[in-house]
């Protein structure tokens, strides 16, 4: 009985590694970057995958093979490690031997085996310590957030966003199309006293409130090639910002402001017009006339919160926009203050039907 055990769990094992080989053909794994940040913690992840791969291949393959040939059977007394009886000399077959011999010749008691696992873990733990350094550093402290020097931001300021999460949405604040008129006009800033102003308030955006703010539910508008910087906050208890297209996770902490950063690569927004003949932007790539959706589901970019806040955690997912130009973002912008100025509620924009 205690073979088929082995038999089981070899199965069960190789079946694992079947599904890690395929999920990639059947789309059963990350989900493609579109942002800076994303290849540095994938790389991270793959490293961390590697090693851990590895050793899982290694270990569940010895099990398998130990349980196989030293499986209890009738009249034949049990093993001692280090001592095996005569009728299992089939395990040291001359191939196996060979390979084996430089460990069990380092390894031939307990106490150097208990050694060898603590001190080879310990090992690996501090090489993915310093791994994970500079790749925690690029996403989470404040000193490597972009800035008016920085060379992705081509000496314009970056885009300044506050999102406000609460059960169960999450509210964008974005600034007046005046106001990002002048973080932009390079004119002004070419003025050291107007830069100064300007920097003052772009600066202060998370803290001072303007009457002409844009407030948008659920939305996220940015532009393609250029860093955000989203300035999280809660009102009520503790959230997650997720989008796992841009690498980005975020818990957002009651009484805190907390600033996240990235730089999306592509585009999925296009301006189209509904029956009125009024403009709305839509996310998602070409609608397949057929099925009447997405032909590529990797364009519609979710924001779910990742952590459990209530009973209607579930629906509180918003979505990103990214436009293709800031002339685009700046169009939707002026056409979220009209639609909140005449009083129009500023409807959620929706994927393409």
């Amino acid at each position: 009985m205690g073979k088929w055990w082995s038999v089981l769990f070899g199965v069960m094992m190789t079946a694992a590694a079947g599904l890690f080989v395929v999920a990639p053909i059947f789309g059963w794994w990350l989900p493609p970057g579109m942002s800076t940040q994303r290849p540095w913690e994938d790389q991270l992840f793959y490293i961390i995958l590697a090693i851990t791969g590895f050793f899982f291949i290694l270990i569940e393959s010895l099990l398998v093979y130990f349980m196989w040939v030293y499986a209890a059977r009738p009249g034949v007394p049990g093993h001692v490690f280090g001592h095996h009886a005569e009728e299992t000399k089939v395990f040291w077959t001359s191939y196996f031997k060979r390979m084996i011999r430089p460990v069990s010749a380092i390894l031939y008691n307990q106490h150097r085996v208990e050694l060898a696992w603590t001190l080879v873990p310990a090992v690996i733990l501090l090489y993915i310590a310093v791994a994970q350094v500079d790749t925690w550093a690029r996403v989470k402290y404040v000193s490597r957030m972009p800035t008016y020097e920085s060379k992705e931001n081509q000496g314009l300021p970056s885009q300044q966003v506050e999102i406000s999460a609460r059960q169960f949405e999450w509210r964008m604040r974005y600034p007046s199309s005046r106001r990002f008129i002048d973080w932009f006009d390079r004119e002004k800033r070419n003025d050291a006293d107007q830069l100064k102003k300007l920097e003052q308030d772009f600066a202060n955006f998370s803290r001072v409130l303007e009457a002409d703010d844009v407030y948008v539910p659920n939305e996220l508008h940015l532009w393609k090639d250029h860093p955000i910087v989203i300035q999280l906050r809660t009102i009520d208890l503790i959230h997650s910002l997720n989008i796992p297209y841009m690498g980005v996770k975020q818990d957002s902490l009651p009484g805190k402001i907390i600033p996240v950063w990235f730089t999306p690569t592509e585009a999925n927004t296009k301006l189209r017009k509904d029956k009125q003949g009024k403009p709305h932007w839509v996310d998602g790539s070409e609608i397949d006339p057929k099925t009447n959706l997405p032909r590529d589901r990797h364009r519609i970019w979710e924001i779910p919160c990742a952590e459990l806040c209530g009973w209607g955690h579930y629906r509180m997912i918003g979505r990103v926009y990214v436009h293709e130009t800031r002339e685009d973002y700046l169009n939707w912008l002026k056409e979220m203050e009209i639609r909140q100025h005449s009083r129009q509620p500023a409807t959620p924009t929706t994927a393409a039907p």
